[in-house]
């Protein structure tokens, strides 16, 4: 859905600092909620896709309009300082992707040279 897509496939459902970020799916697309939990506290799992049960935790990113289940739009609920630590934490999530694909690709590379050198090595020799 429309601001959440991106997150979702990015962070995965849990607890990161006093965020709580529920990654989930339904038929139309992606979800994605950002809760802030109480100074010290640790969040009490609700399974993938599902709100924390925290009680006294505050929903600051969700679902602002749309009809949900169809053309649900995501945003900022409640602007503040956790606005920041997501962004932190987006940054180094963002940085780990582009290393697993960097990773990934370098593989891939070896691979190919080492089946370049296999070739070569048996051509050279017949």
């Amino acid at each position: 859905m429309n601001g959440a897509r991106e997150y979702a496939e990015l962070i995965p459902t849990g607890q990161y600092g006093r965020l709580y970020c529920t990654s989930g799916v339904h038929a139309r697309g992606k979800t994605f909620r950002i809760q802030v939990l109480p100074k010290d506290e640790e969040a009490i799992s609700n399974g993938p896709g599902n709100l924390c049960w925290n009680k006294d935790a505050v929903v600051v990113y969700g679902v602002i309009g749309g009809q949900l289940g169809w053309t649900e739009y995501y945003g900022w609920l409640h602007h503040g300082k956790w606005e920041e630590d997501f962004e932190s934490l987006l940054l180094v999530k963002e940085r780990d992707r582009i290393m697993r694909i960097n990773r990934r690709e370098e593989i891939e590379v070896h691979k190919e040279l080492r089946e370049i050198a296999r070739i070569e090595a048996l051509l050279s020799n017949y």
